[in-house]
């Protein structure tokens, strides 16, 4: 596959679906960023936008945290779901995957996650497991689930101004 992605990256035309500023990004391209972003509110909804303000920065410093090769295997897949051969076959349109109404998203995934090939259930997963992280992990979700925050006394040397 690695030979593909410039290819792939070539003729991907995301949709730009947020504003980003690509010039503080590290891990995450454009085209990269709003694709993810158009999956994770594929997965969590339109109140994800709200709910997760910072999504792409949020990923792109966890990112860093992560093997390259591991990188480079989230970036193929993203163009690789963007794709029209994906769209075509998991969702029956000729538009790419952020081009598509949240709907028409959800029934790619759904697709997606029933299907024989064993890569395009990973990539179901991978969308699933990084929307939810970042959907639990933002603290204007935490009423909504009914979490406090954390439930330990902070150190008192938090409290006061940085040494």
């Amino acid at each position: 596959m690695g030979f593909l992605a410039p290819l792939f990256n070539f003729f991907i035309r995301p949709k730009k679906v947020i504003e980003i500023d690509e010039s503080k990004l590290r891990h995450l391209d454009g085209k990269s960023a709003h694709i993810l972003f158009a999956l994770a509110e594929a997965v969590i909804g339109e109140e994800f936008r709200v709910k997760v303000p910072k999504f792409v920065e949020m990923i792109d410093d966890y990112l860093g945290y992560q093997r390259r090769s591991q990188r480079e295997t989230l970036n193929q897949g993203l163009l690789i779901v963007e794709s029209t051969i994906v769209t075509l076959v998991f969702g029956r349109s000729l538009r790419g995957f952020s081009h598509l109404s949240l709907k028409d998203r959800r029934r790619v995934l759904e697709n997606m996650r029933g299907s024989r090939v064993q890569q395009f259930r990973n990539l179901y997963a991978a969308a699933v497991n990084i929307s939810a992280s970042a959907y639990y992990a933002s603290e204007a979700t935490w009423a909504e689930i009914m979490y406090g925050g954390v439930s330990v006394d902070h150190p008192e040397i938090l409290a006061g101004p940085p040494p």
